[in-house]
C-alpha cells in the first residue's frame, strides 16, 4: 500500500499484540512499512469469535502502552493514534478521565469508538486539544461536517462500505456464471477498459518499455 500510493497511511494497530514491549515491536515495524499514523486501543483482546466481551484494560497499563509506542517511533512525524472504547464501556466520566490521562502520553490524536451524542463529543473536546477522529457515529453527527469541525474531529470514519460491496460484486459476478448466466450480462457491471488501464498504470508501464526495453 505505501509503495503504491501518495497519501499517508493510518493503520488500526489493535492493542498492540500483546504488552507495552509488544506495542514497542508494533510501532517499529509498521513504522519501517511507511505508516504514517498508528492507532493503539484499549480493548482486552478477546480470546475468540463471538466469545465473551473482555471489556477494557486498565487505564495504567494503557498509558504505559502509549507511552512505549510514543517512545518506539523513530520518526517523530509518526502519529501515534490513542485508540479508546471507554465510551461504550464507562459513564462518560470515566472515559473522560481516561482520555484526558491517554492525552498526556505523547499521542497526538484520539480515536473514539462508541460515541452516541453530541455531548459526549463536545466534553470531550472540552477535555482534550487533541484532534479527534470518529468511527461511525450516528447520522444526525456523521452529516453534521460542521459540528465535526467545531468540536475537534478531523478524520471521520465510515467502517468499510466499500470492502463489503467489492465482496457482493465478487459474489454476484461468480455465482451469476455458476448458474449459467451469460458473460455478457455483466458488462455493463464491469470497470471500463480506461478504468482498468488506470488502475494497472498502463501508461507508466508502456512509458517504460519504450524507455528501458531495448533489443
Amino acid at each position: 500500500i505505501t509503495r503504491m500510493a501518495d497519501v499517508s497511511l493510518m493503520l488500526d494497530g489493535e492493542d498492540g499484540f500483546g504488552n507495552a514491549l509488544s506495542v514497542m515491536r508494533t510501532v517499529r515495524e509498521l513504522e519501517a512499512a511507511g505508516v504514517a499514523a498508528i492507532e493503539i486501543e484499549d480493548n482486552i483482546a478477546p480470546e475468540r469469535l463471538n466469545g465473551d466481551d473482555p471489556g477494557l484494560i486498565s487505564t495504567a497499563e494503557q498509558v504505559g502502552k502509549l507511552e512505549a509506542a510514543v517512545a518506539a517511533r523513530v520518526d517523530p512525524a509518526t502519529v501515534i493514534v490513542a485508540r479508546t472504547a471507554a465510551l461504550s464501556y464507562e459513564s462518560l466520566e470515566a472515559a473522560l478521565k481516561r482520555i484526558r490521562v491517554y492525552a498526556q502520553t505523547g499521542a497526538e490524536a484520539i480515536r473514539l469508538v462508541g460515541l452516541q451524542t453530541r455531548e459526549q463529543l463536545e466534553a470531550i473536546h472540552h477535555v482534550t486539544p487533541l484532534p479527534l477522529t470518529v468511527l461511525s457515529p450516528p447520522v444526525d453527527i456523521r452529516d453534521d461536517h460542521a459540528f465535526l469541525a467545531a468540536t475537534g474531529v478531523k478524520i471521520l470514519m465510515l467502517g468499510n462500505p466499500v470492502f463489503a460491496m467489492a465482496v457482493k460484486s465478487i459474489y454476484d459476478g461468480l455465482k451469476h456464471l455458476k448458474d449459467g448466466g451469460a458473460m455478457e450480462e455483466l458488462l455493463d457491471q464491469q470497470a471500463s477498459a480506461e478504468l482498468l488501464q488506470w488502475v494497472n498504470r498502463t501508461e507508466e508501464i508502456l512509458r517504460l518499455q519504450q524507455q528501458y526495453l531495448r533489443s
